[in-house]
């Protein structure tokens, strides 16, 4: 099933979340969604998501809402993420959205949810983001 305003997998944006089952949605006007199928894999031993799964789950809708607001060559990384957990995920397509409450000049901060299927609240947190710039393959000015 895809999602509406979803990215086609083949857009998938790095093999961490794809690894973990997570699946890209929208990413646009400082909103970013991810999805992810609730799979034995993901449970620990109580039998719901693992914590760490979730995080990675909320942290990928916020980088999707970012990077809706990025200019040319810009790139972000997490330096901070709180995530307080409110339910217990068991089985079912859970949703993370994020939206992206302040944009100062490098820092990014917004707001990350988590629900499950029957839009029970899963997890909400809040992240911020600093812009950096790729530099890989770049020579430097000194030649070194």
């Amino acid at each position: 099933m895809t999602q509406q305003g979803s990215t086609p997998p083949t857009e998938q944006d790095g093999p961490f979340a794809e690894m973990l089952g997570i699946r890209p949605g929208e990413s646009a006007d400082g909103v970013g969604t991810a999805y992810m199928t609730v799979e034995d894999r993901h449970r620990q031993g109580a039998g719901a998501v693992q914590g760490g799964i979730l995080v990675a789950l909320a942290d990928y809708a916020f980088f999707r809402a970012c990077r809706s607001l990025f200019k040319e060559g810009e790139h972000a990384v997490t330096i901070e993420l709180k995530l307080n957990f409110i339910a217990p995920a068991r089985e079912g397509e859970l949703t993370a959205r994020s939206t992206i409450k302040s944009r100062g000049g490098r820092i990014i901060v917004g707001d990350m949810e988590i629900t499950g299927p029957d839009d029970r609240l899963i997890a909400t947190g809040l992240g911020t983001y600093i812009t950096v710039y790729d530099r890989r393959g770049n020579p430097r000015a000194d030649g070194a």
